[in-house]
């Protein structure tokens, strides 16, 4: 180990010297300094284990000393442990002297061999101790940004088998001579090639656990608008959603629903030519979640039983409102005629969200 001792006091530079030498027999190699700038020259082409510091120096004091030791701006991790030693009995002096650096505080009218030995190993530990954690953080640290990538290039294959997967339905539906049986596979291609959305942003974005699930509700409605044929003016389509960045495991949900909804006004409310706008509105308030698809079509023929609907889009809307944990309601507008569907949810936190019982 070794020890530099800056003091202007040369009989207090030998008491140090005398009482490490009974305690750790020869174990210590010890450097001399009588002022703060020849101190600090020391430290900076030594690199000491330890500094036993005096409190008052006569070029500077011992919290300058520290100042500079440290550097500007401070380093994160102290090159050397230090120990100040001053004959004034103040808790304030040891205070300042803490919080200046120092790693322990001795009075020089109380210096045995054993207290002195014991500061030394209190003061190398702790800077030893600050080492290893900053050594433990930046492990963690690269193995993060290496599960990072790795996750990344996850997304990316996902997206890619995914769109594969859309390109085969594509074909499939093209080969059909039933309309309907097509139209069921464009269906069931839009809700594919929703979650290649969200793949393709998480591997883009540099956040991987956020997606803003406005920016793919706009994308949803209009390829939704090219699926079934429809062009303005004929069906307009307004999209008054503010800003909403979801955890995955809420926005893939979510984005599914709209889907589902956004299909199922296209489908049933303009037929026969009728004319008329979908609105998509999203926001949160308060912790919560709202999401509403409202059009103003034919409205619905009959009252909808939500909680066992027969159509396969809205039993998919069950499932997913399950997993969100979350409210779905419709309203029909006696005024303006206009039906909505409206969807209300607990916002929670990324990766928080456990799937329904029913494996959803």
């Amino acid at each position: 180990m070794r020890v530099i001792m800056v003091d202007d006091s040369a009989a207090d530079r030998k008491l140090y010297r005398t009482l490490l030498e009974e305690d750790h027999a020869g174990a210590v190699e010890f450097v001399e300094a009588p002022d703060g700038a020849r101190g600090l020259a020391l430290c900076r082409s030594q690199a000491p284990d330890c500094v036993l510091l005096d409190y008052k120096l006569p070029d500077m004091t011992g919290l300058e000393f520290l100042a500079r030791l440290a550097g500007d701006p401070p380093a994160e991790i102290p090159a050397s442990a230090v120990v100040m030693l001053t004959g004034l009995a103040s808790e304030g002096v040891a205070v300042k002297a803490l919080r200046g650096g120092a790693q322990d505080y001795l009075s020089k009218d109380a210096i045995t061999a054993e207290g002195l030995r014991m500061a030394i190993d209190k003061a190398t530990q702790k800077v030893g101790l600050l080492r290893d954690l900053r050594d433990e953080r930046d492990r963690l640290s690269r193995s993060l940004a290496e599960k990072d990538v790795l996750l990344q290039e996850v997304h990316h294959r996902v997206k890619n088998n995914m769109q594969v997967i859309v390109s085969l339905l594509r074909l499939q539906a093209k080969a059909f001579p039933d309309e309907r049986l097509a139209l069921m596979l464009r269906e069931m291609q839009n809700r594919i090639e929703f979650m290649a959305q969200i793949h393709e942003q998480l591997y883009q974005a540099g956040d991987l656990r956020m997606v803003d699930l406005a920016r793919h509700a706009a994308l949803i409605a209009g390829s939704l608008l090219h699926t079934y044929g429809f062009e303005e003016p004929r069906v307009s389509l307004r999209m008054e959603m503010e800003p909403l960045p979801l955890a995955v495991d809420q926005a893939i949900p979510a984005g599914l629903i709209l889907n589902e909804l956004v299909s199922n006004a296209l489908k049933h409310a303009f037929a026969d030519g009728r004319t008329g706008s979908v609105c998509i509105r999203g926001g949160r308030r308060d912790g919560r979640v709202t999401l509403e698809v409202r059009d103003d079509g034919m409205g619905l023929p009959e009252p909808v039983d939500l909680l066992q609907p027969k159509s396969l889009g809205l039993r998919i809307v069950n499932i997913l409102t399950r997993q969100l944990r979350g409210k779905f309601e419709s309203v029909c507008e006696l005024r303006s005629k206009a039906t909505i569907f409206r969807l209300t949810f607990p916002l929670t936190e990324a990766g928080s969200m456990e799937t329904d019982h029913d494996g959803t």
